[in-house]
């Protein structure tokens, strides 16, 4: 890349409106103070630039490789409760393909997918006291306590399916051991985990939220963009659902649950009536 350093920010003069993160004229395309077209468009990957654009800065081969694992990890895991949404909201609005979309993102909360935001939450919080002088053990237990104390869950923590082990999660930090990303926050996933066995005496797996939010907090993405990431990446298992969806439909039969599941017996007297 050339990097070629962009003007400053163009505004309409008296508007008081700009950017850091891209300009646009009839001449050039800029992202991040680098030329689209020259720059980045044939000479970057799609992981490279999504880390450059939120981020600002050019990340190292290793950062692309940890996050691009991150990214793969969470495109999809099954017909989850976004897929159907997806898939059901696109059967009823087929001309309206990003409402699908936009219906299965929305299934992004703080119990499912999302939860990668609660976890970097978790970890910058310990690793703010750990810059403050404390140590990571003593950080973590009472990070640990604090949430079990509000009767919350520990977020990174357990799962209902991989109870022995999530093994995208154990894939991750492989993968960011071998990368040699994020080593101080692994140290402190660890010391939560370690919390919470001497808190509750079980011992909880690390799950891919968990895993994923170290890894990007070890590459300098604030946890407050974190569901951002896991949306970027559930949007291709979205699609992809939405694209099976046009020849397997799953709708129709869904639909048919419904029914039988809201018909009201004799005594009360049949729904009938058309397709609502």
């Amino acid at each position: 890349m050339s990097g070629t350093a962009s003007e400053p920010a163009l505004h309409r003069p008296g508007f008081g409106i700009s950017t850091n993160v891209g300009h646009a004229n009839a001449q050039r395309i800029e992202l991040r103070r680098y030329d689209l077209v020259d720059d980045l468009i044939g000479h970057t990957s799609y992981t490279e630039t999504l880390l450059l654009t939120v981020t600002g800065r050019r990340p190292s081969a290793a950062q692309v490789g940890a996050v691009d694992a991150v990214l793969v990890s969470l495109v999809d895991h099954g017909m989850q409760p976004s897929a159907l949404a997806a898939r059901l909201t696109y059967s009823a609005a087929p001309d309206a393909l990003q409402g699908a979309l936009a219906a299965g993102v929305l299934g992004a909360g703080s119990s499912l997918l999302g939860s990668m935001e609660q976890a970097g939450k978790l970890l910058a919080d310990i690793g703010a006291e750990v810059r403050a002088g404390t140590g990571p053990r003593g950080a973590a237990e009472r990070a640990v306590n604090r949430i079990l104390d509000d009767g919350r869950r520990v977020p990174g923590f357990g799962h209902g399916l991989h109870r022995d082990g999530d093994p995208r999660a154990i894939r991750l930090l492989e993968v960011a051991s071998e990368l040699g990303v994020a080593v101080e926050e692994t140290g402190w996933l660890a010391a939560v985990g370690a919390a919470i066995e001497e808190r509750t005496g079980r011992r909880l797996v690390v799950n891919a939220t968990g895993a994923a939010a170290t890894i990007l907090l070890g590459v300098g993405i604030p946890w407050h963009l974190h569901r951002g990431l896991a949306i970027i990446s559930r949007t291709a298992g979205l699609l992809a659902h939405i694209g099976e969806e046009l020849d397997q439909p799953i709708a129709p039969q869904v639909r048919n649950a419904l029914r039988e599941a809201s018909w009201l017996t004799e005594e009360h007297g049949p729904t009938g009536g058309p397709d609502a």
